[in-house]
């Protein structure tokens, strides 16, 4: 990194000091930088509680990776791992900074998975706001396994909006140049001043889905919800969506239906998956646990409960046909078809290639004229018939564009 490189931004910052910024990108000099892939149709995530697999009734980062390892590798792509800090290491026989071992203990994870790590403090306000010293820790995180790195505008408290698109610049500017695929994702839940940032992402979040969701199946009406997506602008070519049903801040999805049976979740999903962007799966929907658990518990769990298997098994299914996809790219852009109100249909398209993907979002049974391939059986599919949550994805006859 030279000083060169930020020069401009830095300057926009009131920043002069071209000595401590030196001191700083010395500091990361002899790191040996390795890129990752740009997000795709394969980019699947998991919201993970670092947390979540006990040993005797202990956090064990070993016994989670080896669990998901073992049951989601090839399906999911990217963890998003939450419950991070503080981290209580394991005892060693010499003082370790409990920051430096956390990020040696999920080494282990970067072989297998891409990580999404947050910055934190949930809160920074002008006083304690140290640039550089963020700054660090901003590429601290990308040197121990991060793709992508998740940004709250609402933790710049009482900073003017020009500051923090000029912070949030600054950061993507330093992460592509250590790792040019690597990913700024924005989130910002207040919608009026959400496009004010949006240039300096690579990433949106979109935080309105789950509540449109939630209102179709209510009213067996996807009528809100098409509109809410149609009306969803298109962003730069480079730039993407992050989409999901809950987040870590929330409760999971299905927490917040009045019917919560397998085939809703699925079809909840089916919509989730259909649109353009990043999609997250959270984990305590996939595995049917909130609470953290031993790893011998949660696999009696899911073998003797057929609803929470069946969940699991869906979403997975959903996701290996996804990651085979191009059209279902982050970066395709989506069309929403209007066929019936009862069923949410988007169009995705590349290169020639349409995929229709339907979910019936109500407890009745729906005929469409729709035809194509089922993208689950390779099956030719004419006449659709959708039973109650039912979701059907095809892939239509090919263009010739």
């Amino acid at each position: 990194m030279k000083w060169e490189t930020i020069e401009e931004v830095l300057h926009e910052l009131g920043e002069t000091s071209q000595e401590k910024w030196e001191q700083l990108f010395e500091k990361w000099s002899d790191h040996r930088w390795h890129d990752h892939e740009r997000p795709s149709e394969k980019t699947n995530v998991l919201l993970m509680d670092a947390g979540f697999i006990l040993t005797d009734g202990r956090a064990n980062l070993e016994a989670l990776h080896q669990w998901l390892a073992d049951h989601v590798q090839t399906t999911v792509s990217d963890l998003y791992l939450v419950s991070l800090f503080p981290y209580q290491p394991k005892q060693q026989d010499t003082a370790i900074d409990s920051r430096v071992q956390l990020f040696e203990d999920l080494g282990r994870f970067t072989d297998t998975f891409d990580l999404i790590y947050e910055m934190t403090p949930e809160a920074w306000n002008e006083a304690q706001f140290d640039l550089v010293t963020v700054t660090d820790e901003l590429i601290e995180r990308l040197a121990y396994g991060a793709t992508k790195i998740r940004v709250h505008v609402e933790s710049f408290r009482g900073m003017e909006p020009e500051r923090v698109k000029h912070i949030l610049k600054l950061w993507r500017t330093v992460m592509h140049t250590y790792k040019p695929n690597a990913q700024l994702i924005i989130a910002n839940e207040r919608v009026d001043s959400a496009l004010i940032y949006e240039a300096e992402a690579d990433v949106v979040c979109h935080f309105d889905l789950s509540s449109h969701v939630i209102l179709a199946f209510a009213q067996a009406d996807v009528t809100r919800l098409s509109d809410w997506a149609s009306q969803v602008h298109p962003l730069r070519a480079d730039q993407t969506y992050f989409n999901f049903l809950s987040s870590a801040e929330r409760d999971p999805f299905e927490k917040n239906l009045m019917d919560t049976n397998p085939d809703v979740i699925l079809a909840a999903h089916s919509v989730l998956l259909s649109l353009q962007g990043i999609p997250l799966i959270d984990y305590r929907t996939l595995f049917g646990v909130s609470q953290p658990v031993e790893q011998e518990d949660l696999v009696r769990a899911l073998k003797r409960d057929p609803d929470r298997l069946r969940v699991y098994e869906g979403i997975l299914s959903q996701l290996n046909v996804k990651r085979l996809q191009p059209a279902l790219s982050p970066y395709t852009d989506q069309e929403i078809v209007r066929l019936d109100r009862r069923v949410f249909a988007v169009k995705r398209k590349h290169q020639g290639e349409t995929l229709l993907l339907l979910t019936n979002m109500s407890e009745e049974t729906v005929q469409t004229d729709c035809e194509g391939t089922s993208l689950f059986t390779e099956e030719w599919m004419s006449h659709v018939t959708l039973r109650p949550y039912e979701y059907v994805w095809i892939k239509q006859k090919h263009t010739g564009e």
